[in-house]
């Protein structure tokens, strides 16, 4: 069964929204309790983000011409050099012992700038070309 834009469009959008109302009341819940960022309230928010980028881009990637083909691979590119120097702050900010990260806070945080940075960049993209 072929889904047509719209819908296509309008179920990511809805999917977006549900997970932001998620993510944040748990997010909001984790702060009043003194403790956010707990990790999965990211991944939560960062789902939520690409969500609302595939309703964006949902239209133009069902068409599988080479300008989205370009879109991907420049987009993967460009994300691969944000993902290496948000693992070397990372990797700085564990070092120093400043921060009161555990292992799974990191990897959640490392992951939900990930999903984003992969998506946006995306989004980025298509309206550059």
């Amino acid at each position: 069964m072929k889904m047509d834009s719209k819908t296509g469009r309008w179920s990511f959008f809805f999917l977006g929204i549900i997970q932001l109302i998620t993510g944040l009341s748990i997010s909001l819940t984790a702060i009043s309790m003194h403790v956010f960022p707990k990790g999965h309230e990211l991944l939560l928010l960062a789902v939520a983000v690409m969500s609302f980028c595939l309703a964006y881009l949902s239209p133009q990637f069902q068409q599988n011409d080479e300008r989205i083909k370009k879109i991907k691979v420049k987009g993967m590119f460009y994300s691969y050099f944000f993902i290496i120097g948000y693992m070397f702050v990372l990797m700085i900010i564990v070092q120093r012992n400043e921060t009161f990260l555990n292992t799974y806070q990191a990897i959640c945080i490392l992951a939900s700038l990930t999903i984003m940075t992969v998506f946006l960049s995306f989004v980025v993209l298509a309206k550059r070309y």
